[in-house]
């Protein structure tokens, strides 16, 4: 149940996310960053997408504990989740001020002097996805030791264009092209927490499927069962 947590969190926060921006007045996704649909009018529907994702990140570190808590990656692993989600608590609390005219009406550049609200979630989204990125290098060591190179691979990429997301689209941010590569660092933190979730669901599963096979193999066909009186 807990990891299917995380398997929600990049399809509820994205979906909701892109509906928000095809709809609200003003947004554009090349200039704005999805987290400025928390601000204005209906900021709280974008509230309820930051909070809600958040508590599905620490149900997933919850779930991450119980199937890790005796191997690889079991500590660091769901701490970094965990931290990650109560970070999207924390930048879906605090809102950006206004700018680059949203929402409509709002200044077109960006205040010189940001809010103190606005500066907890600039540094808790850069916190998050640092987060994100140091839990990906820890599962590509854990992948590495299990012998499972696609998803070492694929853990190294995420970390890499997190990164790179995220770089790119401070820099931008300004000018009109910043939205499109935050989008991107959106899409690289939660699709890399989905899809490992998922991963981990089948492996979990696979294995316990295993197991039963095992034991049933085990079994002796030609003993008679006891028969309860």
């Amino acid at each position: 149940m807990f990891l299917k947590a995380g398997v929600a969190i990049a399809p509820w926060f994205l979906v909701l996310s892109l509906l928000q921006a095809l709809i609200r007045p003003g947004f554009n996704l090349t200039k704005h960053e999805l987290s400025l649909l928390l601000v204005g009018p209906f900021g709280w529907v974008q509230t309820i997408n930051f909070l809600v994702s958040g508590l599905l990140g620490i149900a997933f570190a919850v779930g991450l504990r119980r199937l890790l808590h005796s191997g690889k990656a079991g500590i660091w692993g769901p701490a970094l989740v965990g931290a990650f989600g109560f970070l999207f608590l924390i930048a879906g609390i605090c809102h950006p001020d206004p700018q680059l005219g949203f929402p409509v009406g709002a200044p077109e550049g960006v205040p010189t002097l940001q809010s103190l609200p606005s500066n907890i979630h600039s540094i808790a989204f850069s916190a998050l996805a640092l987060a994100i990125v140091a839990a990906a290098c820890v599962f590509v060591c854990k992948f590495a030791a299990d012998q499972d190179r696609a998803w070492a691979i694929f853990s190294s990429v995420c970390a890499i264009a997190i990164i790179a997301f995220v770089g790119t689209g401070g820099a931008l941010m300004p000018s009109s092209n910043g939205g499109l590569a935050l989008l991107g660092a959106a899409i690289a933190i939660t699709g890399w927490v989905s899809v490992t979730a998922l991963h981990l669901l089948r492996e979990g599963h696979t294995s316990a499927t295993a197991r039963i096979q095992s034991l049933n193999e085990l079994r002796d066909p030609k003993t008679p069962r006891n028969i309860e009186r």
